[in-house]
């Protein structure tokens, strides 16, 4: 155990010394599906958007396919940010598990979205009475899976489209993902392939946008862990295409001695080497709900808020509303 520690240890360090050595060849603007790149869920936000060695939320099915794998009957998550520019980003997703199906399924949706916007043009400055909008979206499919006690793996494939006034793309992207337990004081490690695909055109006779492949490292390690309070930790390294390579910190602290799934947690997070996005901090409640049902068992909600700032532009808001049961 110590050997496989020493080895992730290894990998990380080195991975990390490229980042912050290596020299940045920034291709900004070049990359289509930018929206792909927006973090769901306040929590994963919340904590500095270090969450790809963190399992059991239904927003894993975004950060990383794996992380599903480890949930329990089935999970409802819906996701609202505001974005600057008057933007609103919506995340949605659906974990599941059938007995004749080994494994857990989840199914989510994501939409950017803008106010129609009036049309101007060099001669007409004061509008030509007509307007328009843009808008992308997503649908995805996720598979998770515990291949053993320790190792989770997880895969998306997803169905991407973008649309501009009269244009519009389509295209299809499929995400990978593992966790890995390594045993030792809970630390888990996590890693993720993102948005791998072919790319797509907006006009017909114009130039094919590239997906954002996303490669990412973390790993996650609980500091404190006891019966009233828990402390999580969160690390991650992810090179985006388009741009320098990143460290995001996270952290997560849970005061749980209300009774059983009763919680309140406080969380904050940075990540660095961004042009914008730093800071970012925000709060959760736990508790349980009787589920008016057959079987009349307690359901588990979460309420989440986030606070992200974005230094020159208007700092983005996010709640997320889940339910488990």
């Amino acid at each position: 155990m110590r050997r496989t520690l020493l080895i992730a240890a290894a990998v990380i360090a080195v991975f990390a010394v490229t980042c912050w050595s290596a020299e940045t060849f920034e291709k900004v603007g070049t990359f289509g599906a930018q929206f792909l790149k927006i973090g769901a869920g306040a929590r994963g936000v919340a904590m500095g958007e270090a969450f790809v060695a963190i399992d059991g939320d239904a927003t894993c099915s975004y950060w990383n396919p794996a992380g599903i794998a480890s949930i329990e009957g089935s999970a409802v998550s819906l996701n609202h940010a505001s974005w600057p520019a008057e933007l609103s980003h919506e995340y949605a997703s659906y974990i599941f598990s059938y007995k004749f199906i080994p494994g857990v399924l989840g199914i989510s949706a994501t939409v950017l979205q803008m106010d129609p916007m009036p049309e101007t043009t060099e001669y007409r400055q004061e509008g030509t009475g007509y307007s328009f909008d843009a808008g992308s979206m997503a649908f995805a499919f996720t598979y998770g899976r515990m291949l053993t006690d320790r190792f989770s793996f997880g895969a998306t494939v997803k169905w991407i489209h973008e649309g501009l006034a009269d244009y519009s793309g389509e295209t299809f992207a499929v995400d990978l993902g593992t966790i890995y337990d390594t045993g030792f004081r809970d630390i888990k490690i996590g890693m993720s392939f993102l948005h791998m695909g072919s790319g797509y055109t907006l006009i017909s006779d114009g130039k094919e946008s590239p997906m954002p492949v996303t490669f990412k490292v973390g790993t996650a390690m609980p500091l404190v862990n006891n019966p009233d309070h828990r402390v999580l930790g969160a690390a991650e390294f992810n090179h985006p295409p388009d741009g320098a390579e990143r460290l995001n910190l996270g952290g997560e602290y849970v005061y749980q001695k209300f009774g059983p799934n009763f919680e309140i947690a406080l969380r904050g997070g940075y990540r660095f080497n961004r042009d914008v996005e730093g800071l970012a901090g925000g709060f959760g409640i736990k508790f349980p709900f009787i589920r008016i049902g057959l079987e009349n068992k307690p359901s588990i909600w979460t309420v989440d808020y986030c606070y992200s700032d974005m230094d020159i532009l208007e700092a983005s808001h996010k709640i997320s509303l889940g339910v488990g049961f």
